[in-house]
């Protein structure tokens, strides 16, 4: 049974902050870092403590103070501590540094607050692949008894308003990065009256948390991938890789296939007259789209060909498709990725001077971070299996190692999830106690929080919608003026008239 939303109670006394050198990954020298003790469970207190961690980043101008700042970068599982007190990561508006303390609370269970740990096997390896929930979750809980339960979104909310209690703060204001627009707006839910500004970048869809969330990225990607096939080519006299996205596509997959032995399967972008081979033009329009119909077949067909001819090749092996599924959401990278596409400028050179150490250490990270986001995902999903999806998952993840297609098919499926339930449902989202009405700003181009879902966070929390034109997720301290001065400005003033904005692109 799904344990119900506790209702939110004041503390009777704020809890002590004990203050200390900051992690490595925090380079801003006004940064301060500190921690407070906390229930595991609030809704039993009686269950022990765990240390959540946190980060300060005082306004420069203490004069010109207008308020705190409560931030989060999304996943679940993004760091606080980068998000909030690293300037080579995020480039906040200097409006922003001037006017606001900024802290991140490092979210339970992440290294910085008590973390998690999911080192110890938690079955054999036919457990892994068939009941992989499970798996993890016994694979952590061997390591870190009775704490897995806890990674919920509601007792992150909760761990914030003990630092707002532990800071002094009446209020704090909400910077919230896809996953951290519904981390902030549960907070603004259960705490109205300690609310001000509530910033949403890139919002996701609630309902849709989490099988939902992770299987419109699938066609989230695909698009986003095309738009930048399509940018590249129409920026042909730069990167010198085709005039139309299709061209582009088949100089990435030769890159792929060069470093992995198989082609990529990621779905080829429409072809136009221009992609006909030679001979072949007088076919017009509908030979092109005849390429197109077959395109998914073709190099779903190629992959398997390349595979024969060299066993055990995989595309995943490939680092160019790594970075290109990392880098599509980032607009701001478009540049970079297509010059290591077209070689011009690698980047993964510094990857190759990286010590073996250095690269089990970073494997080790990703693991326990891959663990610990499926330890909250299954903790409180809510949509249920669709078992129509395990055969493109089995299909994708087993047979040709499609990174687009794999994961979004994973939860889709409830392959996931599989062995274990969730243990919570988190409260509606509910934005009609604020006194300022939330600024939210989505993309048309995001491949994560698709826009077509944007409008039920919008609803829910009455919103103030503006849309940004164009690709990428995440728009704030990400490079788009226009996205900062309105913010800027929301944050001074607590309204907007604004409605869009342009894309990097």
């Amino acid at each position: 049974m799904l344990a119900p939303p506790v209702a939110a109670q004041a503390q009777d006394s704020s809890p002590a902050i004990t203050w200390e050198e900051c992690p490595a990954q925090v380079n801003l020298d006004n940064a301060e870092c500190g921690r407070i003790d906390v229930p595991t469970y609030y809704s039993n207190p009686s269950a022990g403590n765990i240390s959540v961690g946190f980060v300060r980043v005082k306004a420069l101008d203490q004069s010109a103070k207008r308020g705190v700042l409560f931030g989060n970068p999304g996943g679940p599982g993004g760091d606080a501590y980068l998000y909030a007190a690293n300037d080579q990561a995020f480039a906040w508006p200097e409006e922003i540094r001037q006017e606001w303390d900024f802290v991140g609370v490092q979210p339970r269970g992440l290294p910085g607050s008590t973390p998690v740990e999911c080192t110890a096997p938690g079955g054999n390896m036919f457990d892994a692949m068939v009941n992989m929930g499970a798996y993890i979750r016994n694979s952590c809980e061997k390591s870190t008894p009775g704490y897995t339960n806890s990674l919920t979104t509601e007792n992150t909310a909760r761990d914030w308003e003990m630092v707002r209690q532990a800071l002094g703060e009446e209020k704090l204001s909400v910077m919230g990065l896809s996953y951290g627009t519904f981390l902030g707006s549960t907070y603004a839910t259960l705490y109205p009256e300690h609310t001000d500004r509530v910033v949403l970048d890139s919002a996701m869809k609630p309902s849709a948390a989490w099988n939902g969330i992770l299987a419109s990225q699938e066609a989230g990607y695909h698009n986003a991938l095309h738009d930048f096939f399509g940018w590249v080519a129409e920026n042909n006299a730069t990167y010198k890789m085709g005039t139309t996205p299709l061209a582009v596509y088949e100089r990435w997959s030769r890159v792929v296939a060069r470093e992995a032995g198989v082609r990529p399967t990621a779905l080829p972008p429409k072809a136009k007259i221009g992609d006909l081979p030679p001979g072949l033009e007088f076919a017009g329009q509908p030979g092109a789209d005849i390429m197109t119909a077959t395109g998914p077949l073709r190099v779903q067909a190629e992959n398997l060909r390349d595979s024969a001819l060299n066993p055990g090749a995989n595309q995943t092996y490939s680092v160019t498709l790594s970075l290109t599924r990392g880098l599509i959401p980032i607009a701001t990278e478009w540049d970079a990725l297509a010059k290591h596409i077209n070689g011009t400028e690698r980047l993964d050179e510094t990857a190759a001077e990286l010590s073996t150490e250095e690269l089990q250490q970073q494997q080790a990270q990703l693991l326990q971070g891959q663990s610990f986001q499926n330890l909250v995902i299954c903790n409180e999903n809510t949509v249920p299996a669709d078992y129509a999806a395990l055969p493109a998952y089995v299909w994708s993840n087993y047979v040709v190692g499609d990174v687009f297609t794999a994961p979004p098919a994973m939860f889709a499926s409830g392959a996931a999830c599989n062995g274990r339930g969730p243990i919570t449902k988190n409260p509606t989202l509910n934005g009609s106690g604020l006194e300022v009405r939330p600024l939210q700003i989505n993309a048309t181009g995001d491949p994560q929080t698709p826009y077509r879902y944007h409008g039920e966070m919008a609803r829910q929390m009455n919103s103030h919608v503006v849309t940004v034109h164009g690709p990428g997720h995440g728009h704030v301290a990400a490079g788009n003026e226009v996205v900062d001065d309105i913010v800027v400005d929301y944050l001074r003033t607590g309204t907007t008239s604004v409605n869009s904005a342009p894309g990097l692109h």
